[in-house]
């Protein structure tokens, strides 16, 4: 969600215009307004607006450190006195997360008369800090202070007018700190300054760090005591986070799966077995994910049953409290998630380690909170993806768990062998020609407002995925159903040119599309073969127990055109972020 970017001893004396650009390239993480507070000799300068920062034009006076931060609201509307940073006295702060608290230290802090301007709980946490101060606490012991009285997750940086530096503080939320010679960084994700540095030092839960110039200090937040943390140099490529010659970069990435689903099961039999190992330690897998990797579990439902017999529960993790009871030492907990930051799968995985789950996890991010909490992590290997819709992380999602159940079932090199093959026909399909035929399909429905989606097996789970791509995106209604159930309700809203897409020809679910087409709707078929009952067909591979694989990318590709013709930006779609930090 929220984007954090800080920069301290900028040589040139252009922090104000660095910070913008470090947000601007957290942009893709969903944000409504934004805000940059530069160190001037002893007073912080904060310009602070809504709307997009690309659009935005500031003249900054020359200035060697600085706190920006773009913001997803959760407390207080839209507004510039809700953007961050917020000051109190002579602190400054940017915030990403949740405060949960924050209103009996608002009263509190009230009936000592201080005056509040926003609707925000980041507000409350500059008047807690400078409150501190005012009781004779240091910088650095007032801010430690108030990480202790803060209830819910967070990642902070602050700014003290009288003192040089900037102190970070961080639980639950993420906080990379980028290091150079004669200068450091501070970032919600390595992304914002990767152009500058690859050496980085983690920040983990529970922690904080005093960074002035090149000098990074850490702290225990519980204890006080001092740390030590090694440079860690990362990996991926500054030209992996640019969109390339493509419009934007949901289209990049869509065609970034020509090589993306075979990175993904680019693991050795060694990592892959590990975690199944792990997985056998237990007596009942969870299964926990959100949004678009709660679907790609769902299919890997089908995928353990079919091809390892084996049974797995399948829990958005935002509903996994119901089954809490149910998680003890012989509960295995297997986390999905692009990120590897989403909070309501930390808050399952966190109580699971309090009650001594095993805890395995699939993240596109090696060094993410959830592979830093899992006994066995196997990373996605998809690249940086900066789309808010999931395209490349889902597909790679989806292809690692269906080897895992392969390798489940003793028969890993078949099940690398079939997702070979197909990530070589996915390769042959995404073309020109293809994404035109694609494009043409969306131009006879971009203009409905109703879509329905229908599947059977593992294609049901992808039926539902491609509703949230499609709503997503381009703001069009849609739903998906398991193809036999349209008949028990749902097809009574069909009506003449009802957009129907039908994923899959087995003769069952052809049949359910000759009910949909009998009270008028128009059926789009995606299978591998022409059926008389599609109006239009988008040519998938035949990709057998991978086929939800290679049906879920033409309604990707859908989903694109359809935002394009709709005049939508399909990588900033309006409310959402792509990073889901806060619960």
């Amino acid at each position: 969600m929220c984007g954090i970017f800080a920069v301290s001893a900028q040589p040139n004396n252009n922090a104000g215009y660095m910070i913008m650009e470090g947000i601007k390239k957290l942009e893709y993480r969903g944000y409504d307004s934004w805000g940059v507070a530069v160190r001037i000799k002893n007073e912080i300068i904060t310009t602070k607006k809504v709307g997009k920062i690309s659009e935005a034009s500031v003249i900054f006076t020359p200035s060697s450190e600085g706190i920006g931060h773009s913001r997803w609201a959760t407390h207080g509307g839209v507004t510039d006195d809700n953007a961050h940073p917020h000051t109190a006295g002579n602190i400054t702060v940017v915030h990403n997360g949740i405060f949960e608290n924050y209103l009996e230290h608002k009263k509190r802090l009230s009936e000592k008369g201080r005056i509040f301007i926003s609707q925000t709980d980041t507000e409350v946490i500059a008047h807690c800090i400078d409150d501190e101060m005012g009781q004779g606490k240091s910088f650095l012991e007032a801010v430690r202070n108030t990480s202790l009285l803060m209830k819910g997750r967070f990642g902070l940086l602050v700014m003290h007018s009288q003192y040089p530096g900037i102190i970070a503080a961080r639980r639950g939320s993420p906080l990379i700190i980028g290091r150079l010679p004669n200068q450091t960084f501070i970032a919600s994700d390595i992304t914002a300054f990767l152009s500058e540095t690859k050496v980085v030092n983690y920040l983990d839960d529970d922690e904080m760090a005093m960074i002035e110039g090149n000098s990074v200090c850490f702290y225990s937040i519980e204890s006080g005591i001092s740390l030590e943390k090694r440079d860690i140099t990362v990996p991926w490529q500054v030209e992996n986070t640019e969109k390339g010659n493509y419009a934007h970069f949901m289209i990049k990435e869509i065609f970034d799966q020509k090589s993306s689903i075979t990175d993904a099961i680019n693991h050795t039999e060694e990592e892959i077995m590990s975690l199944i190992n792990k997985m056998k330690e237990g007596n009942g897998v969870y299964l926990i994910a959100c949004g678009t990797a709660h679907k790609m579990c769902w299919a890997a439902e089908y995928f353990f049953s079919r091809i390892a017999k084996r049974k797995i529960n399948v829990v958005p993790a935002s509903e996994m409290k119901n089954f809490e009871q149910f998680i003890n030492e012989k509960t295995v907990l297997f986390a999905v998630s692009q990120s590897g930051e989403t909070a309501d799968v930390l808050e399952v995985l966190e109580y699971g380690k309090k009650q001594n789950a095993k805890i395995v996890s699939i993240t596109n991010v090696l060094s993410s909170s959830i592979a830093r909490i899992s006994d066995v992590h196997l990373p996605l290997q998809a690249g940086i993806e900066k789309a808010v819709a999931s395209t490349k992380a889902a597909t790679s999602q989806m292809a690692l768990l269906l080897l895992l159940a392969y390798a489940d079932a003793g028969r890993l090199n078949e099940g690398r062998q079939m997702l070979h093959t197909l990530a070589s026909s996915i390769n042959d399909m995404l073309n020109p020609r293809y994404e035109q035929r694609v494009e043409e399909v969306a131009k006879q429905i971009f203009q409905q407002n109703n879509t329905f989606i229908i599947g059977r097996n593992a294609l049901y789970p992808m039926a539902l995925e491609a509703a949230i791509k499609i709503m997503e995106v381009s703001y069009i209604h849609a739903q998906g159903f398991a193809a036999g159930e349209m008949k028990h309700g749902p097809i009574a809203l069909i009506e003449k040119n009802s957009p129907c897409i039908v994923m899959g020809d087995d003769s069952e679910t052809l049949s359910n599309a000759m009910e949909l087409k009998a009270r008028g709707g128009f059926i789009i078929g995606i299978a591998p073969e022409k059926q008389e009952v599609f109006d239009a067909w988008l040519k998938v591979p035949d990709g057998g127990e991978a086929q939800a694989i290679a049906s879920i990318l033409p309604i990707q590709l859908l989903s694109y055109k359809l935002a394009i013709l709709r005049g939508v930006d399909p990588d900033m779609p309006r409310n959402l972020a792509k990073s889901v930090t806060v619960k």
